[in-house]
């Protein structure tokens, strides 16, 4: 088998040095209720060891179901009350962590606008969702509000997932740049292709949302989707976002993992790599 040695040639993504940390976790359901649980621990890691301050802010319309349980990290105590108040309460309550919620869809101006206003600051969009619709609208949020016109203030990370595979990807710019606008140097990444830019198909409606309108907790148990896959895109992000933050380690921008066959593959923050994502715009 052939290795792949670009992990020993990636550089380091270094996001600009902030004040102010905000996490804005978009999708409270099969993904989001379980990172904010990591979220929270990653806050609570980065006050005891590097003294950051940081706050979250939870946002989903949607109220838990019986169907909810147990691919979601929800009881049946919960059913009825809306998702993003009953994770940012349990957060609050257990990490005694700023947590704010909003319940109700994503929208780019009322939710990123007053986050972005402190030039001290970097916000990183969590994006736990499974529509192209949410997509596009923290497309747009990185795309008009990256604070002072440096696309590194704002950072967008997104899970998704299918039966029993999925991916998570990070970035930081809806532009085109050339290849060496990304990078300081051979050793420090700066920015990277958004999301939607890795994968342009993020931004466009799946055929099964028009041959079916059967809710995730529905395609669990019609075999459609893995129990536990949710929850692996979750520890997916929770890891990437740990070395991107507290470790400050991370030299990679994209990871794809499949639970059949028990492989995990990811992209690194090389030239060629990102050579790669910018042929397919």
């Amino acid at each position: 088998m052939e290795i792949d040695l670009s992990f020993s040639q990636a550089a380091v993504v270094m996001p600009v040095e902030y004040s102010i940390l905000r996490f804005i976790v978009v999708g409270a359901g099969g993904t989001g209720s379980f990172a904010v649980p990591a979220i929270a621990r990653l806050i609570y890691e980065l006050k005891q060891q590097q003294n950051k301050s940081a706050e979250m802010l939870i946002v989903d319309p949607d109220v838990v179901e019986n169907g909810n349980i147990p691919r979601s990290n929800f009881c049946f105590a919960e059913v009825g009350r809306y998702k993003a108040q009953t994770l940012a309460e349990r957060v609050s309550t257990a990490w005694g962590i700023e947590t704010s919620f909003s319940c109700e869809r994503f929208d780019a101006e009322k939710h990123l606008k007053s986050s972005t206003s402190d030039y001290r600051s970097l916000t990183i969009i969590v994006g736990c969702v499974d529509n192209h619709l949410a997509r596009r609208e923290m497309h747009r949020a990185l795309d008009e509000y990256r604070s002072y016109g440096d696309a590194s203030r704002v950072w967008w990370i997104d899970g998704g997932n299918g039966k029993i595979s999925g991916q998570v990807l990070l970035g930081s710019t809806t532009k085109r740049l050339k290849v060496e606008q990304y990078f300081a140097g051979t050793s420090i990444c700066r920015a990277l292709p958004a999301p939607s830019l890795q994968h342009p198909d993020l931004l466009q409606s799946e055929k099964i949302e028009a041959k079916s309108d059967a809710s995730c907790p529905e395609r669990v148990r019609l075999g459609e989707q893995g129990l536990n896959v949710n929850q692996r895109v979750a520890v997916e992000m929770a890891e990437i976002l740990s070395s991107l933050l507290l470790t400050r380690t991370l030299k990679r921008f994209a990871v794809y993992f499949d639970l059949e066959s028990g492989t995990t593959r990811s992209a690194y923050c090389t030239s060629a790599a990102v050579s790669s994502v910018q042929r397919i715009l």
